[in-house]
């Protein structure tokens, strides 16, 4: 669903749900046991982006927003995965949105791991 203002961004959806098909013929349970494997790291991948924020380091930004992108999209997270790509390709991020950017990545976050959950249900269902 896209807003229907003008000039507004079109949503992202949470998960690439073709990508997450493509995990349900190894298994959910594999994939999510992948995925548990780097579950806790992200929360500090994201600290590490604000901190290099906060310390104006634009090509450290970069490269750390370029990793955990990579890291998110392999396990189909697609609206996580398109934030990092836009602070990837973003010049002059002021060093004072640094704690706005971590909080809107943690909310993306838990957005996508809830909807990870409801995927992960809704397979184990069929």
């Amino acid at each position: 669903m896209g807003s229907s203002n003008p000039g507004s961004s079109p949503q992202v959806q949470l998960l690439n749900y073709h990508q997450l098909e493509s995990y349900a013929v190894i298994g959910v349970e594999d994939y999510l046991r992948l995925l548990g494997e780097v579950i806790e790291d992200i929360p500090n991948q994201m600290a590490e982006i604000r901190d290099s924020v906060e310390q104006g380091n634009a090509p450290l930004v970069k490269a750390r927003a370029h990793g955990l992108r990579g890291l998110v999209a392999y396990f189909g997270c697609a609206a996580m995965a398109a934030r990092l790509a836009q602070l990837e390709n973003q010049e002059g991020i002021a060093p004072a949105q640094a704690s706005a950017i971590h909080a809107e990545l943690q909310v993306i976050w838990e957005q996508s791991l809830a909807a990870l959950d409801s995927w992960r249900q809704s397979m184990t269902d069929l």
